[in-house]
C-alpha cells in the first residue's frame, strides 16, 4: 500500500525500514535539513520542500538552495509545501512567496506536489490552477465539500489520515469525495487526540472507509492504490 504522505526523516532507521519493506512511502521534508535527510533514504519517493510553518525560521538563501536540491536530485516531488492560514497566519505572505516559487518548479519539471493548506484550502487551489500544475496532492483534507470538485476537474487528490475514524469533518470529506480521487496517507510520525499516526493506522482508515463508502475492505485498497499509481506514474 502507498503512504502517500510520511515524514520518514523522523523516524527511527529502524522502525522506518520495517515500513520500506511493507509499504511504498512517499517521504515528504520540511525545510533544507530534512529535505537533505530525505534524500539519503533509499527505497521511497522522495518529496522536497520548505514546510509553512517553517517558512518564517528560513535562513536568507534557503529558497533558492531548496530550489536547487530539487532540479539536482531530480526527484518526482516537491513537499511537504503550501499555504497555512490557520496555525501561522502571521507569515501568511511569506509562505505564498515560497509555494509560488516551489508551483513555477513543478509546473517547469513535471512534478508532483505535495500540499499542506489548513484554512488556506481554497487559495492554495487556486494557486495550482494558476501555476497550471498538472499533477498534485493536498492532504489532510478538511476543507470545504464544495472545492472537492475543482479539485477533481484540475486532476489533483486528497489523502485520508487515520484520524478520519475519529475527525467528523475528514468523514464528511470522505463521504462526499469521487473516490477516484482519494489516496491515503499516515502523516506520522504524529500525535493526534492520542492516536500514533503511522503506516499501519492506515488499516483503521481502510476500515473506516469501508464503512462510509458501503463497499469491503478489499474494494476501498483496490480504488486507492490505483488512484495512487496514477498519481505516481507507477
Amino acid at each position: 500500500m502507498f503512504d502517500n504522505h510520511i515524514h520518514c526523516h523522523e523516524f527511527p532507521r529502524e522502525e522506518l525500514s520495517g515500513y520500506i519493506f511493507e509499504y511504498t512511502l512517499v517521504c515528504v521534508s520540511d525545510d533544507l535539513a530534512s529535505s537533505r535527510k530525505t534524500l539519503e533514504i533509499e527505497g521511497v519517493v522522495r518529496c522536497l520542500g520548505i514546510h509553512p510553518w517553517q517558512v518564517e525560521k528560513a535562513e536568507p538563501g534557503d529558497l533558492s538552495s531548496a530550489i536547487r536540491l530539487i532540479e539536482k536530485s531530480e526527484v518526482p516531488c516537491i513537499g511537504e509545501v503550501g499555504l497555512d492560514k490557520r496555525f501561522v497566519p502571521h507569515s501568511y505572505a511569506k509562505q505564498a512567496e515560497f509555494f509560488g516559487a516551489f508551483l513555477k518548479l513543478a509546473r517547469e519539471l513535471d512534478l508532483v506536489v505535495n500540499v499542506h493548506a489548513p484554512d488556506a484550502w481554497e487559495d492554495a487551489v487556486e494557486a495550482l490552477r494558476k501555476a497550471d500544475v498538472d499533477r498534485a496532492l493536498i492532504h489532510w483534507y478538511t476543507g470545504p465539500i464544495h472545492l472537492l470538485e475543482a479539485i477533481r476537474d484540475l486532476g489533483y487528490y486528497i489523502s485520508i489520515n487515520p484520524a478520519v475514524t475519529i475527525q467528523k469533518k475528514h468523514q464528511e470529506v470522505a463521504k462526499a469525495a469521487d473516490r477516484r480521487i482519494v489516496l491515503l496517507e499516515s502523516d506520522g510520525p504524529y500525535e493526534y487526540r492520542g492516536m500514533r499516526l503511522a503506516p499501519p493506522a492506515m488499516r483503521d482508515t481502510v476500515k473506516k472507509l469501508a464503512e462510509l463508502w458501503d463497499v469491503t475492505e478489499e474494494q476501498v485498497v483496490e480504488t486507492v492504490e490505483t488512484n495512487a499509481k496514477r498519481l505516481w506514474r507507477r
